[in-house]
């Protein structure tokens, strides 16, 4: 519309309007309109407006300073071919080279570059016998069926939670008998950080809840227009086949990423020394937040026993325009939203990337950042290892509509090159030291350190259950796998993995490592005893990787390192 962008844009000799007129476009010019009549249905440029309301002088005809009623008139552009992009346009065109519906505006400001623009009608043909035409309104019936049961499973969680909080607060009364009056304070904090907890789980819910409402009604519009339009023509068919396959394309991204949690839960564990330690603690146990997963079907990434292979390699561009020099990048992680987070080492940036990896926004680190974790909701931590001391530690980033927001910083005694949050708590490492720290910074506890010289704890990650930990030792060529005590479980080393650098473990237990100096990255058994396969190398685009992660979302392979780009890793 002309209160979002200008009237007309350039292309070539050629203009694109919001609003053509109509018959001038019928009689092959290109003349942008002026004026919409209501009865008529069609725009009019200054010259054939005169014509128009000279036949028709008791029509409405509305003008430019009604321009956004010019949309909602009536027959303007039918709902179902209207373009998400530019309202007021039409879809009339695909774009092969990115398999896009496209209205003239799109072609004209995303697409002048693209070699294969086609109208629809040509693409559209026979549309109405393919089979998976015939087949879109049973597939839309069944994911409407799925989160109606999406829904009843949330709701009888809410209520599961319910009992889990009064029979957790029982045993904390019963405990609480064998105790003074001192222990008040404790109880009061114990509940609140339980209640807490049960409040954001129900949050959870709720809003899986609200999700499955809201595409439960997308799903039905779009049922209904399969009924009421889709057949009444090959163009209509085909755009709502190609807008039915991407509504439930983004059905099941949202449905799949609800269904990996079953359930949401919380346990209790007393403290059974709390009356000896009763002056050291604060609380009378920890509520510690569990969610049962999904086994999905045909899923590999929910089978823990799967053994990877790659479908494809795919490397995608992160430079920034005012980048100077090649990037490097040491950190990946990813938000819930399916966004994704990078460190540039060399720019002291951090980047915003949407689902398609292309940079939404950055912004600058008073140091070089080293890595950067996910925390909860849009929050990561970035570590910063070089500059004053004040400025070293982990810097708090919350991305908020795709922009980048400050919030905090911890400061460390040591060196904080790399973290890893689970269960409420920050495992840092220090070149030679793992630590564990709690969201406010307070030490609990050294969990291994290894003086032996050189880097010897870089990154690190821990299984979705806690119980394991696994570390990157760079200049010994290792990886280290630890119980939460601290205690060591395995040593793995190969001639595939030469200076080990990201690790990264999904909450089904496969381990997946990227090694700086070959040039690899290797798939590796949950216990830390045996390599499972390597599953990329230097001629399938990687270059001194320096951190990976992999996407539920995608079932891909997000490989960072000494270059401008990314490389994705689709597994199978």
């Amino acid at each position: 519309m002309a209160s979002n962008f200008e009237s007309s844009i350039q292309r070539g000799c050629d203009f694109i309007h919001d609003f053509s007129c109509s018959p001038c476009e019928e009689n092959g010019f290109n003349t942008e309109a002026h004026h919409y009549c209501t009865q008529c249905t069609k725009y009019y440029c200054q010259n054939c407006v005169s014509k128009h309301n000279g036949l028709y002088q008791k029509h409405a005809v509305l003008g430019r300073k009604d321009v956004n009623k010019w949309e909602a008139a009536p027959g303007v552009v039918d709902d179902l071919e209207r373009c998400g992009k530019h309202p007021a346009e039409a879809l009339k065109l695909v774009c092969g080279d990115h398999d896009r519906l496209c209205c003239h505006v799109c072609v004209a400001v995303d697409h002048r570059q693209c070699s294969k623009i086609h109208p629809i009608p040509d693409v559209a043909k026979g549309i109405q016998r393919n089979i998976e035409f015939q087949q879109i309104p049973k597939k839309i019936a069944e994911l409407e069926k799925q989160f109606g049961l999406m829904k009843e499973a949330r709701i009888k969680n809410t209520t599961s939670l319910k009992k889990t909080r009064t029979a957790i607060s029982d045993e904390i009364k019963t405990i609480r008998k064998t105790i003074n009056e001192i222990l008040d304070k404790i109880e009061k904090a114990t509940l609140q950080d339980l209640d807490g907890m049960i409040a954001k789980l129900e949050n959870n819910i709720k809003k899986d809840i609200e999700t499955c409402d809201k595409k439960t009604i997308e799903l039905q519009n779009m049922i209904a227009a399969f009924q009421t339009k889709a057949k009444s023509s090959e163009s209509k068919s085909y755009i709502a086949y190609r807008k039915s396959q991407d509504m439930m394309s983004q059905a099941n991204d949202q449905l799949r990423g609800i269904s990996v949690i079953a359930c949401y839960n919380v346990t209790f564990q007393a403290n059974n020394l709390i009356e000896e330690l009763l002056f050291a603690v604060k609380t009378f146990g920890t509520n510690e937040e569990q969610t049962v997963m999904t086994k999905q079907r045909e899923d590999p990434l929910s089978d823990s026993n799967h053994v990877f292979s790659v479908a494809e390699y795919k490397e995608y561009n992160v430079k920034m325009s005012d980048d100077k020099g090649e990037c490097d990048i040491l950190g990946v992680c990813e938000l819930p939203s399916g966004e994704f987070v990078i460190v540039d080492y060399d720019k002291c940036k951090v980047k915003l990337l949407d689902k398609e990896y292309r940079v939404l926004d950055h912004c600058d680190v008073p140091g070089e950042p080293w890595d950067v974790c996910h925390i909860h909701g849009n929050e990561v931590a970035v570590c910063v290892v070089s500059g004053t001391k004040d400025k070293r530690g982990l810097h708090f980033i919350n991305a908020m509509k795709g922009k980048f927001v400050n919030t905090r910083k911890l400061s460390f005694t040591h060196e904080c090159i790399a973290a890893a949050h689970h269960g409420g708590q920050l495992y840092i490492s220090s070149w030679n030291a793992l630590y564990v720290y709690t969201m406010s910074g307070q030490k609990v506890k050294m969990l291994y350190k290894d003086m032996s010289g050189g880097l010897t704890v870089e990154k690190c990650a821990i299984s979705n259950d806690g119980k394991t930990i696994y570390i990157t030792n760079y200049d010994a060529h290792q990886l280290i796998t630890l119980d939460n005590n601290g205690n060591k479980l395995a040593l793995l080393t190969d001639p595939d993995m030469k200076h080990p650098t990201g690790v990264h473990v999904t909450p089904a237990g496969h381990v997946f490592v990227c090694c700086c100096g070959s040039d690899t990255v290797l798939q590796v058994e949950k216990d830390g005893k045996k390599k499972l396969a390597t599953l990329a190398r230097k001629e399938d685009g990687l270059h001194a990787p320096g951190d990976l992660f992999i996407s539920s979302r995608s079932s891909s392979l997000i490989v960072v390192g000494e270059k401008d780009t990314l490389l994705v890793v689709k597994l199978i």
